[in-house]
């Protein structure tokens, strides 16, 4: 179908940019003052981009998110779950938990214009993406094949 595969081109011009951006992230060197602002940025972009993808995700299988007030919030449990006879979760619990702590991450540095960034507090959010992005990145190939399968149908 015409709308899975528009989903498809989507998906790896998307997932090509997370995946550029993940790779920044984990090798600049938080302890430095300077690059905590440019990893926080980073951070803050990555998720953008994820969540965007989730966006198209959701809109392709008329999955959208109605409560306005929690959308991010929401936009992850929705897509951390089987829509029996539409598709399977996007995300598994692992990711899940990984990019529920980004989305509350990005959240703070969004909102808060008078504070220092922790390296050690910056340094575990790091250390997170480095130990568990492996579960998103297959997670997101698996939905991938997924949406492959239905765009030849």
């Amino acid at each position: 179908m015409e709308k899975y595969a528009f989903l498809l081109g989507y998906f790896d011009k998307q997932t090509l940019f997370v995946n550029r951006l993940y790779d920044e992230i984990i090798n600049i060197d938080v302890s430095n003052y300077d690059k905590r602002f440019v990893f926080a940025m980073k951070v803050q972009q990555f998720y953008t981009a994820i969540e965007a993808l989730f966006k198209q995700i959701a809109k392709s299988f008329e999955n959208h998110v109605e409560n306005l007030n929690n959308f991010h919030n929401e936009l992850l449990i929705r897509l951390n779950t089987d829509v029996p006879k539409i598709r399977p979760a996007v995300i598994s619990q692992q990711s899940f938990l990984l990019l529920d702590k980004l989305r509350a991450f990005r959240h703070f540095i969004r909102h808060a214009y008078d504070c220092e960034l922790d390296k050690n507090e910056l340094s575990l959010i790091q250390k997170k993406l480095k130990q568990e992005y492996s579960f998103v990145k297959g997670d997101l190939q698996k939905f991938r094949s997924f949406i492959d399968s239905l765009s030849l149908t």
